[in-house]
């Protein structure tokens, strides 16, 4: 099952202790947890960064795991959070015509 997440970070945080955060967690195998593979992970350049992330899921547990790996691993790293299941529209649009 496919996965959209909207994210900011806490201004707050400081980038670079964040980009310390992202790298441990990937070279630890930490993150992405069994069962997520990462389809998409982008982030832009304006304050405050904020970004999105697609994933394929094995599970609604994964999903958890996933963002409480971040949580952790830094408190107060998002100011906003938000995910939901999502379809390729290709896909979706036929189901508009239902």
């Amino acid at each position: 099952m496919l996965f959209m997440a909207y994210w900011e970070l806490n201004p707050q945080k400081d980038i670079r202790e964040v980009g310390k955060v992202a790298v441990e967690l990937r070279k630890s195998g930490k993150w992405p947890v069994d069962g997520v593979k990462i389809v998409s992970w982008y982030m832009t350049p304006s304050t405050p960064f904020w970004g999105t992330i697609v994933y394929e899921a094995e599970n609604e547990e994964s999903v958890f795991k996933n963002l409480l790996a971040w949580l952790n691993a830094m408190p107060g790293i998002f100011t906003t959070y938000k995910i939901a299941p999502v379809l390729p529209v290709e896909k979706a649009m036929p189901l508009a015509l239902l």
